[in-house]
């Protein structure tokens, strides 16, 4: 069996595990799980240029300032249209009711009428993910572009974030609620067993850094009588925290052992019950993900 073969399965088994334990998430399991996989099959395969982290700071890095705003973790090089091709097949399978979006998406990459280079060519303090203005004279769906160049752009950061990771050996200095490499907040968190460590995930990169118990990842409150759990029926693995100062809560898993792999986003859609109920109360994810946002 080849390693991209093992690399399906396994998602395969995560995936099927993932709607055994919450089968009220099964539907959306579908339409993500195609792309999920996808993604990771990318991520490990597609050859991306040489990005110079030479210039990283790590005074910066201690000051609060991920490695994304520092440098520009998109190469012009970068496959993008290899990448938004074999993605958009995936989104078909999974969504098919965006197909016909997704396929005038695809004419215009292929066709290079829709150049993604200049999409990724952003200032490194422009935070807006919405759709780039230079597509809107095509009369593409803003929400389709958006999605596609967010799946897109999750491939790549997540190679570099691997890359990142190796060079600096770790992020032990890292003491900030948002993602060392490319800035966002967390979508889930997942709690250690063994001394109850809690370790942020990024959705947007992928990337995993250790953050603190007692305080808030988003507005940095310090007041464990402000942060409370919330949990539905026994199952006391599953929770959403919840910060009474800031409003946002944080989907978060207790892992009681390493008996099967994980993959935190299927987690965090798998979970997607927790979403609803924490709206319904009034309160706002830390980072909005395309299965999140339930308005």
């Amino acid at each position: 069996m080849t390693s991209a073969s093992r690399e399906t399965s396994d998602m395969d088994q995560i995936i099927e595990r993932a709607m055994e334990q919450n089968p009220q998430s099964r539907d959306l399991l579908k339409a993500f799980g195609p792309i999920i996989a996808r993604q990771r099959q990318l991520t490990a395969s597609s050859k991306l240029p040489q990005v110079d982290y030479s210039s990283i700071d790590r005074e910066k890095l201690k000051a609060g300032i991920p490695v994304g705003g520092q440098i520009n973790l998109f190469s012009p090089d970068d496959p993008f249209t290899e990448i938004a091709l074999s993605l958009a097949a995936s989104v078909k399978e999974g969504m098919p009711k965006l197909t016909e979006g997704i396929d005038r998406l695809s004419d215009l990459i292929s066709g290079g009428k829709l150049q993604l280079a200049d999409y990724f060519k952003r200032d490194l303090s422009n935070e807006n993910k919405t759709a780039d203005s230079r597509i809107e004279y095509l009369n593409i769906s803003p929400s389709n572009a958006s999605f596609l160049m967010s799946l897109i752009a999750r491939v790549i950061l997540e190679r570099r974030a691997h890359e990142i990771t190796e060079i600096m050996g770790g992020w032990l200095t890292w003491e900030k609620g948002y993602c060392p490499v490319c800035g966002e907040f967390p979508s889930i968190a997942l709690i250690e067993e063994e001394g109850g460590k809690r370790f942020l995930h990024c959705s947007s990169c992928g990337q995993d850094w250790r953050f603190t118990r007692v305080v808030c990842p988003y507005c940095e409150k310090e007041a464990s009588r402000e942060m409370n759990y919330y949990y539905v029926e026994n199952k006391t693995q599953e929770s959403a925290f919840v910060c009474e100062e800031c409003r946002k809560y944080l989907i978060t898993l207790y892992r009681a052992g390493r008996l099967h792999a994980r993959d935190m986003d299927i987690s965090a859609i798998s979970l997607v019950h927790l979403d609803m109920i924490m709206q319904g109360k009034g309160y706002e994810p830390m980072t909005s993900c395309a299965w999140n946002i339930l308005e």
